[in-house]
This record gives structure tokens, C-alpha cells and sequence, in this order.
């Protein structure tokens, strides 16, 4: 007998999305429906802003639970039901923890090193004046909403938000490896740092993870662990993959990655693994 399935919970970039971001809208289409036939709802968890979630699931935006920025941010449809802000126990320094941060980061490192330094809120994300226009369109691609301020140390005082993350990009030529160790060795006492690909690291709550957020959502729908599916292919997934025996690692994950899921999908995010794998476990329930 296939195992139960009451919830599917799926990372974007390099898991749902092929390499150019996309993804396949015909397939995508008719496993909806049949996910919606089958009463399992699907819930988008990524390391990418709300709004560029949405953007991507424009048609389907009421249906779906969306967990952002790496869990920071949580909606169901366009109702917003939590957020896990840059603040202290007592919510009163978001000003002097966000300037320390970005201090902290652009003192350390060259400008030729930083390739996008964005913090994100709950109504925006936003970036400093001076970003190039290419980075510019980058970052657009991951956020969607962006806001260039005047100074982005001073963001804090700027803009009327709730702030929830900083993104660190790194420039290729920089070593991943130890720019990321220095900064896990420097982070204020109760952040964390998650690599979230493509040379990007983002600083929040320690608190505030993909696996929290999702474990708060299947607490109130009364769903156990084992009953949920999740998809995922990197370092920021690994809450989603340990949690469930019915996780799935794509097969263009890192070995490591693969290592830590119950299972390894069959096709890459660039066949369209997720949605394959989908229709083969609703297949199961059928036979």
C-alpha cells in the first residue's frame, strides 16, 4: 500500500525551476490538478522573496502556502501569517542589528568580492543606489520587488518594514568556503547563515528555518511528519530533507545533499523532477 501523502513542499531554484528559472507550465497544470483532486496541498518553500514567488505561480497565488526567505516569511495565498524579524528578544535594536551586519560585511570584504549585498522585508527587498545595473537585474530575478535606498546601511531608518534577512553574493573568484566560515565565526549571537546557491548566503534568525516554518504549518493541520513529501537540492533544504521518510534529494544535488534525503528523484530540475516524481507517487495511490 503507497504511504500516505497530505502535503507536498517543494524548494524553487535548482529543485522546482530548470537553470534558466523556469519551469514547465503545461506539466505543472495538469499535476495541480490533480493534487487539488487528491486534496493535498502544495506549499512553495525558497530562499527567494515572496513577491517573485508569486510571481511564478501567478495563477494559482490563492491556493498556495509560501514560505519565504528561507522561512522568515510565511503566507498562505495573500494572507500573511507570520514573520520572524532581525530583532532582539525584546524587538528594540532591528536598527543597530541590521547596521552592524552590513558593517560587519562590506568592512570585511572588498567591493570587487561583493557581488549583491540585498536585505529583505516582509513589503520589499532593497538594495543600495549603487548597484549596477546588472546586478540590478539579477537580484529582480530572486526578489521581484526591489527598492534601491540611498544608503543601504541605514535601510533600517529608510524604509517603513519589516526586515527579515540579509543576502551576501559573492563574487565567483571569491573563496566560498572560507568567506562563508568567517562570517558564520562573526555573525551576531542568534543568527545564522544558510547557503542558499549560486554564491549567495543569507543571514536571519537562527529560528527562522524552512524546516521551522514548515514544522509550525503542519502543526496546526494536524499532519504528521511521515505524511509529507518534500523536494529540495541544497544546504538551506536539508531541515526539509531529514525531517519526512518520504524526502526527495534531486538528482542534480550535490552527493552530500543526496546523502542526507530518504530518497534521490529520478530526472533532474531540468526534466522536470519534482512534477515527474509527483505524478508517480499519485500514480501509486491509484494502483
Amino acid at each position: 500500500m503507497a504511504t500516505k501523502i497530505k502535503m507536498i513542499v517543494t524548494d524553487m531554484d535548482g529543485t522546482f525551476l530548470n537553470d534558466a528559472h523556469g519551469y514547465d507550465h503545461q506539466l505543472f497544470s495538469k499535476t495541480y490538478t490533480r493534487m487539488v483532486t487528491a486534496k493535498i496541498p502544495l506549499v512553495i518553500a525558497s530562499g527567494s522573496s515572496y513577491h517573485r514567488l508569486t510571481r511564478e505561480f501567478a495563477n494559482q497565488v490563492d491556493q498556495l502556502t509560501f514560505i519565504s526567505q528561507n522561512g522568515a516569511v510565511v503566507h498562505l495565498g495573500r494572507q500573511l501569517l507570520s514573520v520572524s524579524p532581525l530583532t532582539n528578544a525584546l524587538i528594540t535594536d532591528v536598527l543597530a542589528l541590521i547596521t552592524d551586519v552590513l558593517a560587519l560585511i562590506t568592512d570585511h570584504f572588498a567591493a570587487g568580492q561583493l557581488a549583491q549585498l540585498v536585505v529583505s522585508g516582509v513589503k520589499a527587498s532593497y538594495i543600495d543606489q549603487s548597484m549596477s545595473p546588472t546586478n540590478r537585474a539579477i537580484v529582480k530575478t530572486f526578489y521581484e520587488k526591489v527598492i534601491a535606498v540611498s544608503d543601504l546601511r541605514q535601510v533600517a531608518t529608510l524604509v517603513d518594514d519589516q526586515l527579515t534577512r540579509v543576502s551576501v553574493t559573492f563574487s565567483p573568484t571569491v573563496d566560498w568556503q572560507a568567506a562563508t566560515a568567517w562570517l558564520t565565526a562573526h555573525l551576531p549571537a542568534g543568527l545564522a547563515l544558510e547557503n542558499s546557491g549560486f554564491h549567495t548566503s543569507q543571514i536571519g534568525l537562527a529560528s527562522a528555518t524552512k524546516q521551522g516554518a514548515l514544522l509550525t504549518l503542519t502543526d496546526q493541520e494536524r499532519v504528521e511528519a511521515e505524511h509529507v513529501v518534500t523536494f529540495g537540492d541544497n544546504e538551506n533544504d536539508l531541515g526539509l530533507l531529514t525531517m519526512t521518510p518520504q524526502s526527495y534529494a534531486m538528482k542534480n544535488a550535490a552527493p552530500f545533499i543526496q546523502g542526507q534525503a530518504a530518497n534521490v528523484t529520478t530526472h533532474t530540475n531540468n526534466e522536470s523532477g519534482v512534477l515527474r516524481t509527483i505524478n508517480a507517487l499519485l500514480d501509486q495511490r491509484i494502483k
